[in-house]
């Protein structure tokens, strides 16, 4: 640890602090210090804390910062820096909430702080930041409401604050705002009175706003698709209400009836399998059958990961889990679904797939036992690698079991299902005997998916499951830890060395007491 705070020192930071890779915490706050923030900082990758507040510096903040991946806290206030963040340092996770003294920014243009854990409230002090055009802090975990004194935040153009735990009533203001873009998504807002969504402004415009996923807003302009509200009305107030209803409208609704069972028959019906790839209105692509059978050379064996069968009893409902479980979750660390494609293919036969976002590097089983004509150099994890990777898995488990609304067990955590980004960061994925905890969501799953029998996969399945024990998390951590010990000895826990009742568990107790090289993977050796 380097603590330096409050010494009145001045002049430049020598570049060979870079040198000190070993070094976790840098506090240089309160001082005197000025030029910029060195580059070699980046060398510094066991870093968890960066402090260099309170000082003279100038210039950019260095993109080189983006090594820092184990960086927790990250300090820069009250300095004369200036330019852009770089986007490279947003792969650093931050926590905490977001500082009173980002009001001072007043000439800041954009704001990036998407994807990581931020919480508690949005500072009131960020509607000082007057010139701010675009502010993006999605996929956090903020909550309560909007502060009023952003409305003199008058050059905003772009709001995205979906995915958050933000609640209260969507604030009127954002009406007289410039925005060109506003998205309120998967949060807990509702809106005002009986118009519970605003119907002014950027509100006027559904391909420039969205609210989807707030289950407390309802009625607003028609395009939103928003539910009906519902009040409590005395009994003569709704009989006339009704009355008046039918009179004025009953005509109406019989010709429109007829219109849109001749609309349905005779044009949807006919172009049910004509949908071309397309973005739709709110944000998700369209995919049609036609269009995969030729993105994957016609379901080329080369392009394939696995096949659901539809005919088997049960597939389906496994897959309509697997969607549930997608459209909920939210994380770094789990693989994203872009897409669904539910159609007829040429045969007549009912199709379905999931389309996710695509992962150069492949799955971590490809990587821990390659084939001979996979196996190069470059397939050789590095002992930092896999512990990153485990971490990333961690991380993702985390998140299932304690960070959303109800827990959500996986249930086949294994190396298949663990792929890999170009950065070789983990994302787990295959959901498709995933499982919510509460009983009365757990009981519907059950039934929906009850032909799965012993839940996971043979050697990373809990032991409690196979004499038929309820499902929890701790069969998530047990198969956790058998992926842990794979990585890191490169055996399956089914490896064909095990024999006479010798698994991966007892191979590990017998050779950790003084035979531990034996265990460990050979190329990490």
């Amino acid at each position: 640890d380097l603590q330096m705070w409050g010494n009145n020192i001045s002049g430049n930071i020598l570049s060979e602090i870079g040198k000190l890779n070993k070094l976790r915490y840098l506090d240089l706050g309160h001082n005197e210090l000025s030029g910029q923030i060195l580059e070699s900082f980046g060398n510094l990758r066991m870093l968890i804390q960066l402090a260099l507040h309170s000082n003279n510096f100038w210039g950019s903040i260095p993109s080189s910062l983006k090594n820092c991946q184990n960086l927790l806290l990250l300090d820069l206030s009250t300095n004369n820096l200036n330019g852009h963040i770089p986007p490279e340092i947003m792969g650093i996770s931050l926590t905490g909430p977001i500082p009173e003294e980002v009001g001072k920014l007043q000439h800041l243009g954009e704001l990036h702080l998407n994807g990581n854990r931020l919480s508690q409230q949005i500072p009131s002090s960020i509607g000082s930041c007057i010139s701010m055009e675009s502010l993006y802090v999605q996929d956090n975990f903020f909550e309560g409401p909007l502060s009023s004194i952003m409305s003199s935040m008058r050059g905003l153009q772009v709001l995205n604050v979906s995915n958050n735990q933000l609640s209260g009533q969507i604030p009127k203001f954002l009406e007289s705002l410039n925005l060109t873009n506003l998205s309120l998504s998967y949060n807990d807002f509702e809106g005002l009175g009986r118009d519970t969504l605003p119907t002014g402004g950027v509100f006027r415009s559904v391909t420039s706003t969205s609210v989807v996923g707030n289950k407390k807003l309802c009625r607003g302009l028609p395009n939103f698709q928003l539910p009906k509200c519902y009040y409590k009305e005395s009994k003569r107030a709704r009989i006339s209400g009704i009355a008046k209803i039918l009179i004025s409208t009953i005509s109406a609704l019989v010709g429109v009836a007829c219109i849109l069972s001749l609309l349905y028959f005779f044009w949807f019906r006919h172009n049910k399998n004509a949908l071309a790839s397309s973005s739709s209105e709110d944000g998700l692509l369209h995919v049609s059958y036609h269009n995969l059978l030729k993105a994957t050379g016609g379901f080329s064996s080369t392009n394939l990961l696995g096949i659901l069968d539809l005919i088997r009893d049960g597939a389906s409902k496994s897959f309509i889990a697997e969607c549930e479980v997608l459209r909920r979750i939210r994380h770094r660390n789990l693989v994203k679904v872009l897409t669904a494609c539910s159609e007829f293919d040429f045969n007549g036969n009912d199709f379905k797939a999931l389309v996710y976002e695509f992962m150069s590097n492949g799955s971590l089983d490809e990587w821990l036992h390659p084939t001979a004509s996979q196996y190069t150099e470059r397939n050789k994890l590095s002992l930092l690698e896999r512990v990153n990777i485990a971490i990333d898995v961690a991380c993702a488990l985390y998140y299932l079991h304690h960070h959303y609304e109800m827990p959500i067990v996986h249930c086949d955590l294994k190396p298949s299902n663990v792929l890999l980004d170009d950065e070789m960061n983990g994302h787990v994925g295959d959901f498709g005997l995933a499982r919510f905890l509460p009983e009365a969501t757990h009981k519907l799953l059950a039934d929906q998916s009850s032909f799965v029998g012993v839940k996971g996969s043979f050697g990373y399945v809990a032991p409690k499951y196979g004499v038929g024990s309820a499902v929890s998390t701790e069969g998530d951590v047990y198969s956790f830890g058998v992926l842990v010990l794979e990585m890191f000895t490169g055996k399956r826990p089914i490896d064909d060395m095990f024999e006479n009742g010798l698994d991966l568990h007892r191979f590990m107790k017998a050779t950790l007491a003084d035979r531990v090289e034996k265990a460990i993977d050979p190329i990490l050796l």
